[in-house]
């Protein structure tokens, strides 16, 4: 038996159609089921978004839902799924329009760089940004500045997830609270320290924080403050010359390039999974870890330059999960592999352990 799905002037409705008898080509309708009208809301909602756009086109039921639909991913990839890249922006414009004072709970607006779309993208944000909205993921322009504006009263309590890629973001002391922040990912943002540490200040709730190649911050600080932060990963910010954390509840941390000064604070005493990519990071680990991580767990480390790891009585006591990714073409002949059975020397709780040695250092390779 198949379930059929007909259009009809009302609501959609479910159709069984049975076995019937195929050699003479007729098929024999059993029944009819009507669900309410909030259920087929539900059911399109949870639809992704190229589908619930193409049921639309099939459905009047489902267009009236479409115009309601509370989460969009608006990409060159699902747009010109149906439609043709010269159409980009156009498409963007006219689904935001129809959307406007629904409501939006999700809003994945990816520009990709297109100039086309640069002219509308005020008046989108403006769209995008709604009372109630939960999560915001904009990939925008290198040199557009987010107005910090938009972050206003409206949205500020509702906002959970926020994701800026591409943009020239200023974040000031007058941005105020925002109390349901609780994860941030900046990645080619123009962002200073200074700002940064003032938008943190206003994120109380925040537990994950990433960032990527924002290379406009040199200084770090994570304010103590920040009591439910767990989670920090920091890659390709090649400027940055000191990380200072002094949220408690740290508990994973990533670092892919080197800074002259780390400190993790009362967080090292917790740490339990950390990712380190510089060079000599292999022998800083042996040498260092165990005393400043005693309940490591997870521990992955990659390097394009190593000495040979010394043989050490310190132990991992708590490491079940390690993985090394070196770079042998950068590595000198002299270098001992064996050196890094010092590793499991030190790790008697270890149950993985995973050992790469690459053509190229990792972090050119990721």
């Amino acid at each position: 038996m198949t379930i059929a799905l007909n259009e009809r002037e009302d609501w959609p409705f479910l159709q069984r159609v049975g076995d019937g008898d195929s050699q003479h080509g007729e098929t024999t309708n059993c029944s009819t089921t009507y669900l309410p009208e909030d259920i087929w809301h539900h059911i399109h909602f949870l639809l992704p978004m190229r589908a619930a756009a193409r049921a639309a086109c099939l459905s009047r039921a489902f267009l009236h839902s479409w115009r309601c639909h509370p989460n969009l991913t608006l990409d060159l990839p699902t747009l010109c799924s149906w439609a043709h890249e010269e159409n980009f922006s156009h498409n963007i414009d006219n689904i935001l329009r129809n959307h406007s004072g629904i409501g939006l709970k999700v809003v994945n607006l990816n520009l990709g760089g297109e100039d086309s779309t640069f002219p509308y993208v005020n008046s989108w944000l403006q769209v995008a940004f709604t009372p109630g909205i939960q999560e915001l993921s904009l990939s925008l322009y290198r040199k557009y500045n987010f107005p910090c504006s938009l972050l206003s009263d409206r949205v500020r309590n509702s906002i959970r997830h926020l994701e800026l890629a591409s943009c020239v973001f200023r974040p000031t002391a007058e941005l105020g609270p925002l109390r349901s922040l609780i994860s941030l990912t900046l990645r080619y943002v123009r962002i200073t320290g200074d700002e940064l540490e003032c938008l943190l200040s206003n994120s109380l709730a925040l537990e994950q924080l990433d960032l990527s190649n924002c290379r406009e911050i040199i200084f770090l600080k994570i304010p103590s403050a920040l009591l439910q932060l767990s989670y920090l990963r920091v890659c390709g910010c090649w400027d940055l010359q000191v990380i200072e954390n002094k949220a408690p509840s740290l508990s994973t941390f990533a670092l892919i390039g080197f800074v002259s000064k780390l400190s993790l604070g009362e967080a090292s005493q917790m740490m339990k999974v950390l990712s380190l990519e510089h060079t000599n990071v292999v022998c800083y680990a042996r040498a260092k870890l165990p005393s400043i991580m005693p309940n490591l767990e997870t521990l992955a480390l990659g390097s394009s330059a190593e000495v040979n790891t010394p043989m050490l009585p310190t132990k991992f006591l708590n490491l079940k999960h390690l993985t090394i990714q070196i770079s042998g073409a950068t590595l000198p002949p002299s270098y001992d592999y064996f050196s890094l059975v010092s590793f499991l020397d030190a790790s008697p709780s270890l149950e993985t352990w995973y050992l790469e040695v690459r053509r190229c250092p990792p972090y050119l390779a990721n």
